[in-house]
């Protein structure tokens, strides 16, 4: 996908699918908007996110038809790169889902960008851009699960939906699982699966959890089969049994739809100062500090393992697990814990908006548990910029280390690719993608796998890169 150059332009055109299959898209321009969009700046330089907010504002005071359809033009590249983040995610644990499925879900959203941008706020300090990125993404998945019927689905249908050849990576991978327990939660999941029957005579509603009789026939049958099955055959009990079945079905739920970071609220954080000051405060000195900075200097003062977590979530859309799993290998004493992962996350978020409070009071400074909310938002913004940022200097590093033969090549074959519509990943050499690799690796200290998913996480950066590097020369 070549990207828009001019201001007209990114107002004025929308991506169309010419290939389903490939998911190869061009730009079309829409030249009603076009026209209007000339007549809008006049030849005035003005920056792409000031004129969307202004035309956001117009739209939530005086609904105009073309001006939604300007917004919804400006959108069309942040659709486009949440639909292949959201894609590279999670694509080898839904059955036949294609790019193009996801930006259609997308794309749906961005038609009404009064909706999608509701809660935005101008003077929060994120730009349009991040902010919708961020919603279309949860938007796009959410699509996903409803449209797999997963959402609709109790933990307990999970577990008679998910196929038994997925059961194991579901306990290995998600929950952790290995020798004799994972072959005691295995036989008692299949135990479950042979015997439950709703209750219900309506197919399609959700399952209840089984009855105390039904608990006990697959607790029964269980025991009997681990004496058969198992080399270290241990009873249980109904009550451990069921134990057994939650744990499986949590741990399918986040397999068939995982999470990244939760943002729990804090109970340890102090309760002594004003919400409106603190939001006053940031907004009456945004002229006068540089927010930007201080923000900077204070997250690259965090240790690594901690930097890691914000690198693992924003820029490989890595899962709870898979980061304390990838952060664990060099940083053993990493938390092990999902919860204690969003607790510890949570706490880095204030510890950075203190930073900025403390730049200028001189003091430390606290916040309400009640007010923490809306300020982490602002700072769930600013660090996706951020680590986008970070990423795309990372990819720019990577490529400035192969010989310049193949640098030419590469930018030869960017160009070439938006002419013939082709897709340009496949041109995208694996040396490169080992380099970021191995400088992502360098950078936070961590040893990065090879793995399908990680590395389309990878060519994406890649191809955003080398699309915005290319055409900005």
């Amino acid at each position: 996908m070549k990207p828009r150059e001019t201001i007209v332009e990114r107002f004025s055109t929308f991506l169309f699918i010419i290939d389903s299959y490939k998911f190869t898209v061009q730009w079309q321009t829409d030249y009603q908007l076009k026209v209007n969009i000339n007549k809008i700046i006049d030849r005035r330089n003005i920056e792409g996110e000031k004129l969307a907010y202004q035309l956001l504002n117009n739209l939530r005071l005086n609904f105009a038809l073309i001006i939604k359809n300007h917004l919804t033009s400006y959108l069309q590249e942040v659709c486009y790169w949440a639909t292949k983040q959201v894609y590279n995610s999670i694509h080898n644990n839904v059955n036949s889902l294609t790019l193009s499925e996801c930006f259609l879900w997308g794309n749906e959203a961005i038609i009404q960008p009064e909706k999608l941008l509701k809660k935005y706020e101008f003077n929060k300090g994120s730009k349009i851009t991040t902010y919708a990125q961020t919603r279309l993404k949860t938007i796009i998945k959410d699509k996903v699960y409803i449209s797999r019927g997963w959402k609709l689905l109790t933990n307990w249908g999970l577990l008679k939906k998910i196929a038994k050849s997925k059961r194991e990576e579901v306990l290995k991978q998600i929950g952790g699982l290995r020798g004799e327990k994972l072959e005691e939660y295995l036989l008692a999941w299949q135990c479950f699966v042979d015997n439950y029957v709703s209750s219900s005579p309506h197919k399609n509603k959700s399952l209840s959890s089984p009855s105390l009789s039904l608990l006990k026939r697959m607790t029964n049958q269980y025991n009997l089969l681990a004496k058969n099955r198992l080399d270290f055959p241990s009873e249980l009990t109904v009550e451990n049994f069921e134990m057994i079945l939650k744990f499986c079905g949590e741990k399918a739920r986040l397999f068939v739809n995982p999470i990244s970071i939760e943002y729990l609220e804090d109970e340890e954080i102090n309760q002594d100062d004003n919400f409106q000051y603190y939001s006053t405060f940031l907004e009456d000195n945004r002229e006068e500090i540089e927010i930007n900075q201080i923000l900077i200097t204070a997250f690259n003062n965090l240790n690594l393992s901690s930097q890691s977590i914000f690198y693992l979530a924003q820029g490989l859309n890595f899962t709870q697990q898979q980061i304390i799993q990838t952060i664990r290998l060099t940083y053993p004493d990493f938390t092990k814990e999902q919860y204690q992962l969003s607790k510890n996350t949570e706490k880095i978020r204030k510890l950075l908006l203190d930073e900025v409070i403390k730049s200028v009071k001189k003091e430390k400074g606290k916040i309400a548990k009640e007010t923490v909310k809306p300020l982490i938002q602002l700072l769930k913004q600013w660090l996706t910029e951020y680590i986008d940022s970070e990423m795309l200097l990372l990819c720019q590093k990577s490529y400035q280390e192969m010989e310049t033969e193949q640098q030419k090549l590469l930018k030869e074959s960017c160009f070439q690719s938006s002419l013939d519509k082709s897709s340009f990943v496949d041109k995208i050499p694996s040396q490169l993608v080992n380099l970021l690799r191995e400088n992502f690796n360098e950078k936070l200290n961590l040893k990065l796998r090879e793995d399908i998913m990680i590395n389309d996480h990878l060519y994406l950066w890649l191809e955003k890169f080398c699309h915005h590097y290319f055409y900005q020369q």
